[in-house]
């Protein structure tokens, strides 16, 4: 009998699925506050570094108050005239933030500058010359649209943290029902089970993928305005010292789904694990072989660990600790015979192991951990859950 490994089976009716519909409105309202506010602003911001400068007209400057229940805010307001495609236009744009905010005396200063009558530089769309503006530079007011950020990282981490959360007592087909220790017990604790990793090297390159190109998208916008302002001869330095840290982070997302894509075509370790429960004091009998005959393979190590993870909270931050107590080396070898054919091992589990645990708070993990050495390339690292049962699991 073949069974899932703890860490795929999902509790019914738990709780933490009425968490899903908040996290989705913070992941769907960050996603598109950061598009409105960040990526379009820049995206136009990047795209007038090669409009037409154009001479305009200033018809009127204003700073105009847009009045709500929540008080009163500004944004400026400055119509002008230009011609573009042999034609007279008019525009009000004079950047490419969207809305207004508080701070009337700043616009003033801004409006001061645009008497009416005065005439001033612009800068026109040459593919639409119905777009234009009056400032394409930045300013720190764009670092605004960073905050649906926070509201999208918010969103990903509880949907993260649900299924987390939602893993490991649920009662699938060929169980017999779940123990006071908050996991499911098969039936026939005593039958082999080939176990699966719990994250799939797809998945996990995908999941670096997905969160590199996030990333690395936003921050390439602000990365573009440095440069541009570099090649200018008009660096911005402050700009340029705060994208630094932003920078390398972002490298090193990319170095790692390099690294997690390289990983993709390393030969994968089958298990199968006799008896699939773990007993303690009791004896197990664990067979493996690795994919692909091996290839490349210098060493096999396979460590049954058992750790217990405790999330805890502090102020308004959710912290997860982890501590190993207990590291067992179960195989390792450099035989070829065995690498490229595959083995065995018989191990004895403790008889003071403590079983599986799960609780919407605390966990104790139990898991074969899988490490093939590959010279001159990524390693492979899988972990493949297991349970102990008390008593054996009957």
């Amino acid at each position: 009998m073949v069974t899932r490994p703890l860490s795929q089976r999902r509790t019914a009716g738990s709780p933490t699925g009425c968490i899903v519909p908040f996290a989705l409105v913070f992941l769907l309202a960050g996603a598109a506050g950061s598009y409105f506010l960040l990526v379009r602003p820049f995206s136009r911001l990047l795209a007038s570094q090669l409009w037409t400068e154009t001479q305009c007209t200033v018809l009127s400057s204003q700073v105009a108050e847009v009045s709500s229940s929540d008080g009163s805010t500004y944004k400026i307001d400055i119509r002008y005239q230009y011609i573009a495609g042999g034609n007279l236009r008019e525009s009000n744009r004079y950047d490419f933030r969207i809305g207004s905010s508080s701070g009337a005396a700043g616009k003033q200063a801004i409006v001061d500058r645009y008497p009416p009558g005065e005439r001033v530089t612009c800068w026109v769309d040459p593919g639409d010359p119905s777009q234009a503006v009056l400032s394409r530079g930045f300013a720190p007011a764009y670092l605004f649209g960073l905050i649906p950020l926070v509201f999208f990282a918010i969103g990903a981490a509880l949907l993260v943290w649900t299924v987390r959360s939602g893993r490991g007592v649920a009662v699938p087909a060929g169980v017999a029902g779940v123990s006071p220790f908050g996991v499911p017990l098969p039936i026939d604790a005593a039958a082999p089970v080939q176990l699966r990793p719990a994250v799939t090297p797809l998945g996990a390159f995908f999941g670096l993928t997905l969160l590199a190109l996030f990333w690395n998208g936003i921050v390439s916008v602000f990365l573009w305005h440095v440069a541009s302002s570099w090649r200018q001869g008009q660096p911005d330095g402050c700009l340029t010292a705060f994208l630094i840290p932003f920078v390398l982070v972002g490298l090193g997302l990319i170095y790692a789904v390099g690294r997690q894509f390289l990983v993709l075509f390393n030969p994968r370790a089958h298990i199968i694990l006799t008896p699939g429960v773990l007993a303690p004091g009791g004896t197990a009998y664990l067979q493996w072989k690795l994919g692909s005959g091996g290839r490349g393979v210098r060493r096999v190590k396979i460590v049954l660990e058992g750790r217990e993870e405790a999330r805890y909270r502090r102020g308004t931050d959710t912290h997860t600790d982890r501590e190993t107590f207990l590291s067992l080396p179960v195989v390792d070898t450099e035989q070829p015979f065995e690498i490229e054919g595959g083995g065995s091992a018989t191990f004895a589990v403790p008889a003071d192991t403590v079983p599986s645990f799960r609780a919407d708070n605390n966990r104790i993990v139990w898991s074969l951990k899988v490490h093939c050495d590959l010279p001159n390339w990524p390693d492979t690292d899988d972990e493949y859950e297991v349970m102990v049962s008390p008593g054996g699991g009957a």
